[in-house]
């Protein structure tokens, strides 16, 4: 069977303690895009799912990065105390941070949109206006082109 040493078990489980900071930390991110985005439960229930899955993906990997793909207890506890620390310690700060930057990408996105908006709207006003012309215009050639026709 394939041991592990104490200090392989100590690194493997301060890397797990970083990883589990980094699962609070994605799921800081996502909690402050759900409160400035309103997402309606099957939108809740879809990026919870996902968030599951790509954290048991990446947990499977560091399983065989640091055990060779044996589940041990330390790695579970280390991920569970990197999450349970950074969410009484830092995620407040991480959430408000996160929180001023999607309120910055949302006031951003809605101003770009609003300049699209009317640069479209004063296109497609043009864009009637020059319909009509050439519609005046082709009703003129036609009805020179009958007169011309009657009179031969």
């Amino acid at each position: 069977m394939w041991e592990i040493d104490n200090l392989s078990q100590l690194f493997g489980f301060l890397y797990s303690a970083v990883l589990g900071c980094i699962y609070c930390t994605v799921y800081d991110a996502l909690r402050a895009l759900r409160a400035e985005i309103k997402f309606g439960t099957v939108a809740v229930f879809v990026t919870d799912v996902l968030y599951s899955f790509v954290c048991a993906v990446t947990c499977f990997c560091f399983l065989l990065a640091v055990s060779m793909g044996q589940p041990r207890a330390f790695v579970f506890v280390g991920i569970g105390t990197g999450f349970v620390l950074s969410r009484l310690t830092v995620s407040r700060v991480f959430f408000f941070v996160f929180l001023k930057i999607i309120k910055a990408v949302c006031f951003v996105f809605k101003w770009a949109s609003a300049i699209l908006s009317r640069f479209f709207a004063l296109i497609g006003a043009q864009t009637e206006r020059l319909i009509k012309k050439v519609q005046k215009i082709c009703i003129l050639s036609l009805n020179t082109l009958k007169k011309h026709l009657k009179k031969k």
